[in-house]
């Protein structure tokens, strides 16, 4: 008590009237210069322009429209993240809604499987460049000031734009401004924002204008967009912006006005402050601020005679008009005036009034005096009441304060010493921390630490928070000052939290249908594993089918069931459920483990029948395995699907073991793929002209164009290999586009009346507009439509209905031929050949060749022509090599033919330098 009436009394005298005056003015001439930089002042600021937001709202101008992966949209899926083809079908629909730009707010920087990639790419591709992709500036490290740029997979970015999609936020977490865009590689690069609306700039950064409401921006369900619910006209020629609402995917941020919300609608927000001419600045109002407060000194020393009434009311006054004023000029013009400053100011100036009637001094110290108490009688009361264990210690580590549940939890009380009451980690952490004070005492020191204690069902979980702080002691002597701080121990039960991160990281780590193994963590485990191992990759053969029969929950059913037989006969193995219907089984083995014995235990786990909602599913599965010497320990898991892969193609095989010559044509078969893309765009594809020979006259009447790739590191490529990989990956279309454009291009060079004839994919004529490409074709190469011939397969119309002879009607209309490929390899019904609107019917070379020596193909050949001529149809032989096969074909009344004999493929040029003098077969023809 005598220490705290001398510290009054040294107040009382020391502060005077006239010293508080110079204080006051000080502080009111300081504010000007230095109050932007006062924390305080800057969240009062922060404050009024929200609420100025808020009293003049804006309406969005629905240029922009964003599509939201919200909690619907999470529960129609079913998982995260999302396969890549979801984003790639959301993208064929935008595009055909007429959508302007799409911004996919969405991380694409890892690989997904390899389908997955393609199949966004290739949406990518098909929008014609107009979708942005994100990139983040993040830092490389928490300890390190360099930063990396995260992008999407360099697949994805071939037929996209990157945009920089970075939240910044300000000191007080809430995210009040937005960049332009930043460096990448090198070259300037928009922001999200920035791109959307539709500004040139790609540096600095501008603020957000929160008056434009987030309910006014046109929203829609990612999954209402995929099912065809949202009329096209909702967002046809808008800009697109699709990203996380649903609070489970945690994409929310602190906004003024409106609290939280997701980051993709601060983009649209940004987007549309700049396509309403919103931008938001910020003057230098300390001159300003100067003049004011020195006018606001003169005043109150000029007006002592006023009433503190008077000034009160004035002071409002001020207030009242300088508010209204920045109101206005922040909802029309964009201008953000700070008033907290002057505000302030004018606080000091009514102080300083008061100052020049009252002796504040006095009345300062007095203020003190009774805050100091209080807030020891709160502190103390804070403690006692505190829900978690608060204990203050002194220099000498003796408990001086505790709460009650530090009491009950330490087992101590006031006066015990804290080295004997309290966990081992704790007492490290305290002696550690006095050490550090011994060394640095003037600084504030603190540690965490977690540690277990024992409940009395289940083990609880602390963390402690241990703070040692220096005392000022200025009468003390150097060396007792040093030693002197004061201690806080704070104790919290994580318990809850702990259960919830351990929940997480299972979640992270299983499959949720099956509890087994995901794909990531199970390849992360194989690893990091030590001594040998058998990796097995299994999948269920039919499991589509299965699926469109019996529905998919009882397909949700058969993988549990498959993964609780595997779970029976593993235990204590790596189970994995990888994706789809594909499973993972890994176990310890020695090089000298046979895997035939492996596969075969594998295999008889799925003799018997799956029970079903009551019925029987006989399955089969088919495997493939990988020993872990086959492959780096990361790419054991690739090696066995590389296996799984070749006993699916192999005929009749169950299971297949790694074969790095099978790995290398299936690397071969993906780069192709890869490469095939640029292959079309580089010209690396070119043709060639086989011709087609009239028997009668032995005169060239049409060739036929012959695709051939020349790959820049494989050479020559041959058909027979890249155009399966081409039908798989659905470049086919294309690559069948490009062959017809250049091949009518060639012919419309020809002399004469020679025709030309392009192969169409079964494919390509399925799912490409085949009509408006032939007429296309035909019109920019000037090439009549009687010289082209279109050779289709039987595999183009079998099982496909009345469509597929509408649109050869439809072709053959426009004039041109058409004519069935490679007949008598496939399926041959007679049925089809009455229906189909044909001009030429092909024989296939395989009975050309064997006719001599075999009577029963000639027969069969014979019978051929003659049914192709009872049906008005021209017959052309395909593979003539000898001057025998042609005489036998001309004596049967074919047309045409067409091999060796005449020609090999070549280049147009060559073939028609060959034929330009008429040739005839020998006199006997």
């Amino acid at each position: 008590m005598r220490d705290r009436k001398a510290a009054g009394d040294y107040l009382s005298n020391g502060i005077s009237t006239i010293t508080v005056r110079f204080l006051l003015i000080a502080v009111m001439l300081a504010l000007p210069i230095f109050g932007s930089r006062v924390g305080v002042l800057q969240g009062i600021d922060n404050s009024l322009f929200a609420k100025r937001f808020q009293w003049a709202p804006r309406a969005a101008t629905g240029n922009i429209v964003f599509v939201a992966i919200d909690k619907h949209s999470l529960d129609a899926v079913g998982t995260w993240p999302w396969p890549r083809s979801i984003y790639a079908t959301l993208l064929d629909k935008l595009v055909a809604s007429g959508v302007k730009d799409v911004f996919l707010d969405v991380d694409f920087s890892a690989f997904s499987s390899t389908e997955e990639d393609e199949r966004l790419a290739a949406a990518l591709a098909r929008s014609g460049g107009g979708v942005l992709l994100p990139v983040f500036r993040q830092q490389e490290k928490a300890s390190s000031s360099e930063t990396a740029v995260t992008r999407p997979i360099p697949q994805l970015l071939q037929n996209a734009w990157p945009a920089f999609a970075n939240v910044a936020m300000d000191a007080d977490g809430i995210v009040r401004r937005f960049d332009l865009g930043s460096q990448l590689d090198g070259s300037p690069t928009q922001s999200a924002a920035s791109a959307l609306g539709g500004i040139a700039s790609s540096s600095g950064s501008l603020l957000v204008d929160f008056s434009i409401r987030p309910d006014t921006v046109p929203t829609f369900s990612l999954s209402d967009v995929l099912n065809g619910t949202v009329p096209a006209d909702a967002i046809r020629d808008r800009s697109v912006v699709v990203g996380a609402s649903a609070a489970e995917l945690k994409d929310i941020f602190a906004v003024p006005v409106y609290g939280a919300i997701s980051g993709p609608l601060i983009h649209v927000l940004a987007a549309e402050t700049l396509v309403q001419n919103r931008f938001l600045r910020m003057v230098d109002q300390a001159p300003l601020e100067l003049v004011f407060a020195i006018l606001l000194i003169v005043g109150v020393i000029r007006s002592r005679s006023a009433g503190m009434i008077t000034m009160m009311a004035v002071g409002l006054l001020i207030v009242v008009i300088g508010e209204i004023g920045a109101f206005v000029l922040q909802s029309r013009d964009g201008i953000l005036v700070g008033t907290a400053g002057p505000w302030s100011t004018l606080l000091f100036a009514w102080m300083l009034a008061f100052n020049e009637r009252v002796d504040l001094g006095r009345m300062l110290v007095a203020i003190a005096n009774t805050e100091a108490r209080n807030t020891r009688r709160l502190m103390r009361r804070i403690i006692a009441d505190s829900s978690d264990g608060v204990v203050a210690f002194d220099s000498n580590l003796r408990i001086v304060e505790a709460s009650e549940s530090a009491k009950a939890l330490l087992q101590a009380g006031i006066g015990a010493s804290l080295l004997g009451s309290t966990d081992a980690a704790i007492i490290d952490i305290v002696r550690n921390l006095v050490c550090k004070h011994d060394s640095e005492p003037g600084k504030v020191h603190t540690a965490l630490v977690d540690f277990a204690g024992t409940g009395a069902s289940q083990a609880t979980h602390y963390e402690a928070s241990v703070t040692i702080s220096p005392i000022e002691q200025p009468d003390a002597r150097p060396a007792v000052a040093r030693s002197r701080f004061a201690g806080c121990l704070i104790i919290r039960d994580i318990t809850a939290r702990y259960d919830y991160e351990e929940r997480l990281k299972r979640l992270s780590e299983l499959d949720e249908l099956t509890g087994l193994l995901n794909r990531r963590e199970f390849a992360s485990r194989l690893a990091a594993l030590r001594g040998g191992a058998l990796v097995a990759v299994l999948d269920i053969e039919r499991f589509s089918s299965l699926c469109a029969t019996l529905g998919r929950d009882v397909g949700d059913e058969l993988l549990q069931a498959v993964a609780a037989r595997l779970g029976r006969a593993f235990a204590g193995d790596l189970l994995a459920k990888l994706d789809g219907d594909h499973f993972g089984v890994a176990i310890s083995a020695t090089d000298a483990t046979p895997i035939d014995n492996f596969a075969d235990g594998l295999l008889a786990l799925f003799e018997e029948p799956v029970h079903l909602s009551g019925a029987a599913i006989p399955i089969s599965v088919h495997l493939g395995i990988a020993r872990s010497g086959d492959a780096a320990p990361g790419a054991i898991l690739n090696a066995a699907e590389s296996a799984l892969d070749a006993a699916k193609a192999a005929q009749g095989r169950r299971w297949c073991s790694f074969d790095p010559s099978t790995a290398v044509r299936q690397s071969r078969s993906r780069r192709l793929e890869r490469d095939m893309r640029d292959a079309l765009q580089n010209r690396q594809f070119f043709l060639l002209f086989q011709p087609q020979i009239d028997f009668t006259s032995g005169r060239l009447v049409g060739a036929e164009a012959l695709i051939r790739w020349n790959h820049p590191e494989f050479g020559l490529i041959s058909p027979a290999e890249f155009i399966p990989i081409a039908e798989s990956s659905g470049l086919i279309c294309d690559i069948g586009r490009w062959t017809l454009f250049e091949a009518c291009t060639e012919a419309a060079a020809w002399p004469g009346e020679f025709g030309v004839a392009v192969n169409v994919s079964a494919l390509q004529f399925e799912q490409s507009d085949i009509e408006a490409d032939v007429r296309e074709a035909l019109s920019s190469s000037g090439l009549p439509s009687s010289r082209l011939c279109l050779e289709l397969t039987e595999s183009a119309f079998l099982d496909q209905g009345g469509g597929v002879i509408a649109k050869m009607r439809a072709l053959r209309q426009t004039g041109i031929v058409i004519a069935l490929d490679d007949f008598g390899t496939g399926y041959s019904s007679m049925s089809y050949l009455v229906d189909l609107p044909l001009d030429k019917l092909k024989i296939d070379q395989s009975f050309v060749r064997r006719m001599y020596g075999n009577p029963a193909v000639l027969e069969i050949v014979r019978a051929i022509i003659s049914l192709a001529h009872g049906l008005n149809l021209q017959v052309v032989a395909e593979g003539v090599e000898t001057e025998l096969e042609a005489e036998a074909l001309h004596r049967l009344g074919c047309e045409t033919g067409q091999g060796y004999l005449f020609g090999r493929p070549q280049e147009a040029p060559r073939m028609l330098s060959r034929w330009s003098v008429e040739k005839r077969l020998s006199a006997d023809v």
